[in-house]
């Protein structure tokens, strides 16, 4: 009876190890690595269990991704956000404030900021002048 129950707890172990070890081979680690250059930023996944014999060499290493900064969208949208409420607001005849403006409180970085009160003056004075 005291054997049954230990071959059986044997078992069970046996085969949680081998499971742990079967995730732990074919799952893989990876890091990814970022920097930038030349105001881009540079993603660079790093592999960290190795080796891997059903990925090719060269699957694993010269793999660069490009990714633009993300103040360049914001700027742009800013700054098309800002030309349309400085044009709406002079064709309205409303006074020049920008601050009144939702897109102007609720503004999430100081590059889209920036670009909304350019946009907005410039709205603004092409409305006006």
């Amino acid at each position: 009876m005291r054997s049954n129950r230990t071959i059986g707890l044997l078992t069970r172990m046996l085969l949680v190890v081998s499971l742990l070890f079967g995730v732990v081979t074919f799952a893989g680690t990876t890091a990814e690595a970022q920097y930038r250059h030349r105001g881009r930023v540079i993603v660079r996944p790093r592999v960290l269990v190795y080796p891997r014999t059903f990925y090719p060499r060269s699957f694993l290493y010269n793999r660069t991704y490009y990714a633009p900064p993300s103040t360049r969208v914001t700027e742009g949208q800013g700054y098309r956000d800002g030309l349309n409420d400085g044009r709406d607001d002079a064709r309205d005849r409303d006074g020049y404030n920008p601050q009144r403006h939702n897109d102007y409180r609720n503004a999430q970085t100081s590059a889209y900021l920036d670009a909304y009160l350019r946009g907005y003056a410039d709205g603004y004075r092409q409305r006006i002048g």
